[in-house]
This record gives C-alpha cells, sequence and structure tokens, in this order.
C-alpha cells in the first residue's frame, strides 16, 4: 500500500494506521468492508453528526449522516472525497483537498481525477488520502487503514496541526469502528473473528 500511497502523497505531516487480522478469506473481507455503513458505528456517527452540524446548519451536505449507504460511496457522495486508486478486491484510495479546520470545511474547485490531486497546490488548504487495503494473511486476511494528511504551504500546516490535536482521537475512533464493523460483516463460521494475538 505505501507505494500507491507514496504516489500521491510521499510527504505528509499527519498520519494514521489501524489494521485488523480476520479468519476470513480477502474477497470476503473486501464485500463485507465496502458494505459498512453509519448504521454500524453509533458512537462515530455521534462524533460525525458534530462536525458536520455547522454545514448541515447552512443546507451543505445534508446527506452526509445517511445511515442507508456504504461509507465509501457517502465519502464520494457531492465530490468531496475523490478515487485517486481502486483495485476492486484489494485497495481503496480517497483523496481531498480542503480547509479541514473550518467549521464549514472549505474547498477549491472540486478535483476530477487523482491527476487533479497531484497538481493542485494553492497555498491555504489540506490534502488528505484515506486508504482501505485488504492483504491475504495465512488463511485469513489483514484489513489496514491508513490515513495521511498534508498542508499546501507553512500556514496551512499549522492550521491543520492544531485542528488535528482535537480531532485525531475521533479519527481513531472513527477507523477503528469502521475496522471492526468490517470483521462483523463477514460471513462464515469463523467470519469476523479477530485472529488471537491482535
Amino acid at each position: 500500500m505505501d507505494e500507491t500511497l507514496d504516489r500521491f502523497l510521499p510527504a505528509y505531516g499527519h498520519r494514521t494506521v489501524h489494521g485488523i487480522t480476520l479468519a476470513a478469506p480477502p474477497q470476503e473481507v473486501w464485500a463485507a468492508l465496502n458494505a459498512v455503513t453509519l448504521a454500524d458505528l453509533p458512537l462515530p456517527r455521534v462524533l460525525l453528526a458534530l462536525r458536520t452540524l455547522p454545514s448541515r446548519l447552512r443546507g451543505r451536505g445534508p446527506d452526509l449522516l445517511d445511515r442507508s449507504v456504504p461509507l465509501a460511496d457517502l465519502f464520494r457522495r457531492g465530490d468531496r472525497w475523490v478515487t485517486l486508486a481502486e483495485e476492486p478486491g484489494r485497495i481503496l484510495v480517497l483523496g481531498r483537498v480542503a480547509r479541514f479546520w473550518s467549521p464549514v470545511p472549505q474547498e477549491p474547485a472540486p478535483l476530477r481525477d487523482g491527476e487533479g490531486f497531484l497538481a493542485f497546490g494553492a497555498p491555504g488548504y489540506a490534502k488528505a488520502v484515506i486508504s482501505h487495503e485488504v492483504i491475504a494473511h495465512g488463511t485469513g486476511s489483514r484489513l489496514v487503514t491508513e490515513t495521511r494528511i498534508q498542508g499546501t504551504d507553512a500556514r496551512a500546516r499549522r492550521r491543520f496541526a492544531a485542528y488535528w490535536v482535537l480531532i485525531r482521537p475521533g479519527v481513531g475512533l472513527i477507523r477503528r469502528s469502521a475496522l471492526a464493523a468490517a470483521g462483523r460483516r463477514c460471513d462464515g463460521p469463523r467470519g469476523g473473528r479477530p485472529v488471537p494475538g491482535e
């Protein structure tokens, strides 16, 4: 996964990595991951409701808390996140450029693809990538998510760093909850159980 992420954001100021090993085959884990919705994440849903409240009060993104839509699809609604790389069954990488620290995140003109994300360099923004990867691991699978963020200039990096102190615990909770929800959704007699020792 590092090679794919390094293509889009090789230098970053902030990073989180979370993973879980499951006793289920990769294709089952991938399907489960892509079926996770906000309905599977009660506490993270509350955090997202608080974070998106200013946007929703201004009539922007009323669908941000749609509990019936898979998270991967919810992220891509309204051109907020763009697909940077995707290999179905193995990896999905999404990217976004915004002033995340604003109550209502301000974004430049929508990015259309990975090339637009790479080319973007206007000051005053932060670039973020989120990846999910399923890796064969013995008779089961390893499901890993990584987040990277980098400001486009020194001022943006300072502003995002202050914001990151506030949101990092919530980001970690959301990522871990999504991984656990994917594990619960796995089918089969050994499905979503984490492998002992993880």
